[in-house]
């Protein structure tokens, strides 16, 4: 059988044979020079609507759990500063300033202080030494108290927390100290253990 196509010149490729059924033919009989039959083409499946679930399918953002940026983008609201707070504890900081510094004199001579208050009552007092001794103590004492509020003070302020019953809490402390000194010096003095030893004799 001749081939009524044109031979090629040189450098050109012969023209493929038109498809035909014995090409077909040949394909599926597996001889040299067939072409394989062309498979069929099926359509895409639709794509699933806005906002669908797909189940079992990988998901492009769930490398990550959803809680992993909770922590991070929970921030802890802010503390506002309490001005009336503020206020407050600056008014009772320096009223135990004036106290403490006021009383520093009167506990150095708490003898002659001790004497006075107790002569209108019939007492005397006559142990200058050992009220000196507790005066001194307690001035010592109440002066540490006063700096260890006001520390305490500034520092829960900064921390825009509730500082008011810092001061009161100091107060109280010093207030403790100077009534001890005040008993210890005076129960240590004969002058008035005699006074309380003539009331109860009397009584």
């Amino acid at each position: 059988m001749t081939d009524p196509r044109p031979r090629p010149k040189y450098g050109e490729y012969a023209p493929l044979p038109p498809a035909g059924p014995e090409n077909v033919a040949d394909a599926v009989d597996g001889s040299p020079g067939s072409v394989a039959p062309v498979a069929p083409q099926y359509p895409a499946p639709p794509a699933p609507p806005p906002g669908a679930v797909h189940h079992g399918a990988a998901q492009p953002n769930s490398a990550q759990p959803a809680f992993a940026n909770t922590a991070s983008d929970a921030v802890a609201p802010e503390r506002k500063r309490r001005m009336w707070d503020v206020l407050l504890t600056s008014a009772l900081l320096l009223l135990g300033v004036l106290d403490v510094v006021g009383t520093i004199p009167v506990l150095a001579a708490m003898g002659p202080f001790l004497r006075e208050a107790l002569e209108p009552q019939g007492a005397s007092f006559t142990s200058d030494a050992v009220a000196a001794e507790a005066g001194g103590a307690a001035n010592i004492v109440r002066v540490v108290v006063l700096v260890l509020t006001i520390v305490f003070a500034l520092i829960q302020i900064q921390r825009k927390r509730l500082a008011f019953w810092i001061p009161v809490v100091g107060a109280t402390i010093a207030g403790i100290v100077l009534t001890v000194a005040v008993v210890v010096a005076v129960m240590n003095d004969p002058g008035f253990i005699a006074y309380v030893e003539g009331i109860q004799q009397q009584q």
